[in-house]
């Protein structure tokens, strides 16, 4: 047995003899004797009835109420584009999204300007409220712990802290500014 069970393995990998294990599921006998492996995926063994197969690696595709994180590409007057990497506690996605946030999804109070909020750069969580298609997704980040979770100076492009006490974000070129912040800001 070359590969044990759990182990991730390519096409054409040799996981195994024809004498150790019946071939099942992406799985193949060649002309030698040997069990092949048909596509990418995770070695499934079953050791009472000797059968050995492989799970396919199906990349987790977004979904409506995911929370996402990506950054912001342009701000328009009334929504902002945000290029999505990763759902949140888990792995980056296979495929980057782009999504928008309309302003009236930013927060639960009136905003005269959608530029007093955000800044091209920055790092957001935000929740997916509808999927507009494949890679296309309506996002919001009214919750309190859904905005910015990484602010970047608009005058020296580093990133920026956080006074806890006031949410006023600041920076060591001296910049001070307010925008729609997550509870968990900086733990990204």
């Amino acid at each position: 047995m070359l590969f044990k069970k759990g182990d991730v393995v390519a096409p054409g990998d040799i996981i195994c003899t024809c004498e150790e294990y019946i071939p099942l599921d992406n799985v193949y006998e060649d002309n030698n004797g040997y069990i092949i492996s048909e596509i990418q995926g995770h070695v499934s063994i079953d050791n009472s009835e000797k059968t050995v197969s492989i799970e396919a690696n199906t990349p987790k595709l977004l979904e409506k109420d995911d929370i996402v994180i990506g950054y912001i590409t342009e701000i328009k007057p009334h929504k902002i584009f945000i290029t999505v990497k990763k759902i949140k506690d888990t792995d980056t996605l296979p495929v980057a999204y782009k999504g928008y946030i309309h302003i009236s999804n930013t927060v639960n109070d009136f905003v005269p300007s959608i530029n007093d909020l955000f800044k091209i750069g920055d790092i957001v969580e935000a929740k997916v409220i509808k999927m507009i298609s494949k890679e296309f997704i309506n996002l919001s980040t009214v919750d309190e712990d859904l905005g910015i979770i990484k602010a970047i100076c608009p005058n020296c492009r580093q990133f920026m802290d956080i006074n806890n006490n006031t949410k006023e974000l600041y920076c060591s070129c001296g910049n001070k500014d307010k925008r729609k912040i997550s509870s968990n800001y900086g733990g990204y």
